[in-house]
């Protein structure tokens, strides 16, 4: 069997390990040939076998010509490895479980850096009126929070409406530095409750997504678009990875994939998509919000920590999150559930690794090598690279794949 059908077969057949075990599959959306699709894998294989399958498939890796390709699919198939390792019940700590799937030694912002963060607000607040600090970030939350019924109808009308514009900033300032278009038939908007997420991109394959918002978490509507915009660049960059996979034939492109190190970059490249486009979302609140953002990134950093290696209470994290994150305590114990060690089913949450993601490949990886092809006047070569070679798209091939930058 060729590598790349063997390779879809293995990621059905750990897809279906993780769904049993978390409820959750790491093939994260998949367009390729129906007969190789994933959920067509055996449903249940041993996770010694897994790993014994997974040690052939990265000696195959190993083998591969094309030096971004081989060293992004190994690198994933490693990845890979720990979480099977992680899932089947071994006690791997969270540091090095974090550090085995992506690279990332999480640590704890000591509180130095965390006050310096919130200083950073507090002289950027000056927009709001009021004088005590906290009170005033915490009225001004409250007066622009939305959720529920009101958050759907937002959905609804404004986002699906502000869809079109984004839809244009990207062909405007992304697309056109491309030789050839890519078809693009557009998102369909869903919402849910229930979910440790705020939004969510399902990519459908054949060019479609369904972006869903979790109306049961609390949006602030200046920062609504914001959350449009990194939810629309992931469907963008599955677009080009689909594109490359048709006019290419790679097989392995087919499946998307959560847990490896394409992860730090998709995440950290949908935070930049404002970036990307030169948007201003915030009028006079933006400065503010962008450090509040700042801050709470931090804070949930700090959470995964305290709830993963220092094993706080639940409450606890709420109070923290809610004390130097300038959120009321209620809002603050939503917060928690997508780096929490287990689900309310008690299942492992597939998730608690992942929050690391966003902060460092926005912050390690996309931006500084944005801004660096900015003062080069190399854009145009930044983005070629991004979203027409997807094996660019991994920390582990990012300084190689940018190298001329």
């Amino acid at each position: 069997m060729p590598f790349g059908e063997d390779y879809l077969e293995l990621l059905g057949q750990i897809g279906n390990f993780t769904k049993e075990v978390t409820g959750v599959s790491i093939v994260d959306a998949y367009f390729g040939p129906r007969n190789l699709s994933p959920e067509k894998a055996k449903r249940r294989l041993s996770p010694e076998k897994l790993l014994m399958n997974l040690e052939i498939s990265i000696g195959k890796a190993k083998e591969i010509d094309d030096e971004l390709r081989r060293i992004a699919i190994t690198s994933d198939l490693e990845s890979l490895k720990v979480v099977v390792k992680w899932l089947r019940g071994e006690n791997i700590p969270y540091i090095r479980l974090v550090e085995g799937i992506f690279g990332i030694t999480p640590r704890k912002f000591g509180q130095n850096e965390i006050r310096k963060a919130q200083q950073i607000v507090e002289d950027a607040c000056t927009v709001l009126p009021g004088f005590d600090v906290s009170e005033k970030i915490l009225k001004w939350e409250k007066e622009n929070k939305i959720s529920g019924e009101t958050l759907k109808k937002v959905i609804d009308t404004v986002i699906v409406e502000r869809t079109q514009e984004i839809g244009g900033l990207f062909e405007k300032h992304i697309f056109a530095h491309f030789p050839t278009k890519v078809e693009n038939k557009g998102v369909i908007y869903k919402t849910v409750k229930g979910e440790p997420w705020g939004a969510y991109n399902y990519y459908q394959g054949n060019y479609t997504s369904i972006n869903v918002f979790n109306i049961d978490m609390p949006f602030n509507k200046y920062r609504l678009i914001a959350v449009l915009c990194h939810e629309y660049e992931h469907h963008v960059a599955n677009l080009f990875e689909e594109k490359y996979y048709r006019e290419n034939k790679s097989l392995d492109l087919s499946a998307v994939l959560l847990h490896t190190k394409r992860c730090i970059i998709n995440e950290g490249t949908a935070d930049c998509a404002r970036d990307f486009l030169g948007l201003q979302l915030s009028g006079e609140y933006e400065e503010f919000i962008e450090s509040l953002s700042n801050l709470r990134s931090m804070i949930g950093l700090n959470v995964a920590y305290m709830l993963n290696v220092e094993n706080v209470d639940e409450e606890t994290a709420a109070e923290y999150i809610a004390s130097e994150g300038f959120r009321p305590v209620d809002e603050a114990r939503k917060m928690i559930g997508f780096s929490k060690p287990l689900t309310p089913d008690g299942k492992p949450n597939f998730f608690k690794p992942y929050v690391y993601t966003y902060f460092f490949g926005r912050r390690d990886y996309v931006l500084p090598t944005f801004q660096k092809a900015q003062k080069k006047g190399k854009v145009k070569e930044f983005f070629q690279t991004l979203y027409l070679n997807p094996y660019s798209r991994s920390s582990a091939t990012w300084k190689i794949a940018f190298s001329r930058i």
